[in-house]
């Protein structure tokens, strides 16, 4: 049981479920990546989303599924990076509804076909969505341009979006991938929010849980800019945890000590 929504007036505790489509924070970094995502999809390119954990990429792919039609796009998602290439083409496969054939070879162009397949004769766009993507091999990674493009015309033939921390941009500067460097049209690495943004961020999570008015202290905002670098995940543990422990010094606004407190217990 949250024991500081009901001592702030809070309506359900404000970071303790995520957030729907329709209430994301949408600051205007965010609403240019969105912009970014949607050309992607739409001109079946090939993207690169960089972040630090609790960034934003995870609420970003979120939000870019949710504005898809499934009658115009089909997603496929895959998260689990750390395999060699015959397992990344197993599960691709798998995600696309395909049954495994018994060599990389044989599956990857099961792959290619059924890609083929959901393009021209369903007129539909594929796109491909790798999360944490840093942990590809490069091996992993040179397949993907033989996915993207594998026919005489040299159109595209999917979109690809990885996303995932910031070295994976190291590794695309290998030589052996310069062909996949090449091919990326769209790179977009996401940064903490600014001062001003943060505030704006925590306010917008209040108003969400139902909360109008002001709770952080100027100085109690400063300190929380100061601790998290405006990233989004530290600022909802460390807002959790000041708020807790604010409600339990019976403290009526949340203060740098709060937001010291807070920090401290998320370091034990």
């Amino acid at each position: 049981m949250n024991l500081y929504a009901p001592a702030f007036g809070f309506t359900h505790p404000p970071f303790q479920r995520p957030l729907a489509a329709d209430q994301l924070f949408r600051p205007q970094g965010l609403e240019e990546l969105h912009s970014r995502l949607r050309y992607l999809v739409d001109s079946r390119a090939i993207g690169l989303l960089t972040g630090e954990p609790g960034s934003g990429k995870s609420t970003a792919l979120r939000r870019l599924r949710d504005d898809l039609h499934p009658d115009q796009v089909r997603a496929v998602y895959l998260h689990d990076t750390l395999v060699n290439p015959a397992d990344f083409c197993r599960q691709l496969a798998v995600e696309l509804g395909l049954q495994p054939q018994w060599s990389r070879a044989m599956t990857f162009r099961l792959i290619q076909q059924e890609i083929q397949r959901l393009v021209k004769d369903r007129h539909l766009t594929v796109l491909l969505i790798v999360d944490e993507a840093h942990n590809l091999r490069p091996e992993v990674l040179a397949l993907f341009p033989l996915l993207a493009n594998f026919e005489w015309d040299g159109a595209g033939r999917l979109a690809v979006l990885f996303a995932g921390q910031s070295g994976l941009r190291q590794i695309l500067r290998l030589s052996h991938l310069e062909a996949l460097a090449q091919r990326i049209a769209i790179r977009f690495a996401l940064r903490g929010f600014d001062r001003d943004t943060t505030r704006l961020y925590l306010e917008h999570r209040f108003q969400i849980a139902g909360l109008q008015r002001p709770l952080f202290t100027a100085p109690a905002h400063e300190a929380l800019f100061d601790t998290s670098q405006g990233i989004m995940r530290r600022i909802d543990s460390l807002a959790h945890h000041a708020l807790a422990a604010a409600a339990t010094s019976r403290a009526k606004l949340v203060e740098p000590e709060h937001i010291l407190q807070a920090a401290e217990e998320l370091r034990s």
